[in-house]
C-alpha cells in the first residue's frame, strides 16, 4: 500500500538490534574498574545500561573513579539507594545468567522499611534517593583533593 515498499520484506522488530557489552558482574569491581586491572574503568552501554541518561550516569562516574585513582584518591559509589548507585549495584551484582542490560526502574532500588504502593512508593523512593544524594555529596572529597 506504501508506494516503494511494495517488495519490502519486514522482520520481528529488534531482531536486528545488537547491544554489546560485557559481563560486567564478573569483571566489573563498583568503581566501574576492571578487576583483573584496576587501571582500565568502563563506562556506558558496553557496561550493561541501557538509555542515553544511564550510559551517561555511568560514564559521568567512570570518569570521575578514573580521575580519582590516576590522582591516589578513593574512588567513589553512589548510594543503592540513588538511580546511579542502583545502576551500579545491578551491573556489578546482578544474579541474572545470563547478564543482560537494564534500563533504571524503581525495581532496581533497595525496599522502603515501611509498606507503600504504586505512586506514593515511587515517590518515597524518589524522596530517599536524592536524599541520600545530596549526604554522599557532601562526603565526598572534590576532584582536586589531595592524596
Amino acid at each position: 500500500m506504501i508506494p516503494g515498499l511494495e517488495k519490502a520484506e519486514f522482520v520481528r522488530l529488534g531482531s536486528i538490534h545488537l547491544n554489546t557489552f560485557i559481563d560486567s558482574p564478573r569483571l566489573l569491581s563498583e568503581s566501574l574498574q576492571l578487576k583483573t586491572h584496576p587501571n582500565l574503568f568502563f563506562a556506558g552501554q558496553m557496561t550493561g545500561v541501557e538509555g542515553y541518561m544511564e550510559s551517561t550516569a555511568i560514564g559521568l562516574l567512570s570518569g570521575i573513579n578514573a580521575h580519582r585513582y590516576a590522582n591516589g584518591m578513593p574512588t567513589l559509589v553512589p548510594p543503592s539507594t540513588t538511580a546511579m548507585g542502583a545502576l551500579v549495584d545491578y551491573i556489578t551484582h546482578s544474579n541474572a545468567a545470563p547478564f543482560q542490560p537494564m534500563n533504571i526502574n524503581f525495581g532496581l532500588f533497595p525496599p522502603l522499611s515501611g509498606k507503600g504502593r504504586g505512586r506514593g512508593k515511587r515517590l518515597l523512593l524518589a524522596r530517599r534517593a536524592l536524599r541520600e544524594m545530596e549526604e554522599w555529596k557532601r562526603k565526598c572529597e572534590p576532584l582536586d583533593a589531595p592524596a
